[in-house]
């Protein structure tokens, strides 16, 4: 029976305080690192949604076509910018978008779907993302939204 001394607990409680830190500090880091990528997401949300509402619910066929609902002060966009904060143009957006972010582009929008066309540019589920700004949430909500609100005709 080995007899824990007080010494031996402080080692203990040292360690492990150690290891809450270092795995706290790699979690920071990851979430830190990830940012641009959870805003990427968010635009691309953005977009797509905008996209369907301008376009009876139509899904675009690819980032150019995507492209064409980006006007001024419509939509929101977070990431619209360089490094610096500047305004970067249409085109050199389109393409920060297109290196972070992989959209399918022959998803069917119907009611009920669960499929995800919106993801990290190697095929997996966003790590980092914002309540109510994860993209596949916002365009299955718009396809729900839409398909029980339809627009008139005319």
């Amino acid at each position: 029976m080995t007899v824990i001394t007080k010494r031996r607990l402080v080692r203990i409680a040292a360690f492990s305080l150690a290891i809450a830190v270092g795995w706290f500090a790699i979690s920071l880091a990851r979430t830190i690192r990830e940012i641009p990528e959870g805003y990427a997401a968010w635009d691309t949300g953005t977009l797509l949604t905008t996209y369907m509402d301008q376009n009876d619910g139509k899904w675009p066929s690819s980032w150019d076509e995507l492209a064409t609902v980006i006007g001024d002060g419509q939509p929101m966009l977070f990431s619209h910018s360089d490094s610096d904060g500047n305004s970067i143009s249409n085109t050199a957006y389109i393409n920060k978008l297109r290196s972070m972010i992989k959209v399918d582009w022959s998803f069917d929008p119907v009611p009920g779907t669960t499929d995800s066309p919106v993801t990290r540019i190697d095929g997996s589920k966003f790590r980092t993302v914002w309540v109510g700004a994860e993209p596949n949430e916002m365009v299955r909500s718009f396809i729900v939204h839409h398909a029980k609100h339809p627009e008139p005709d005319g």
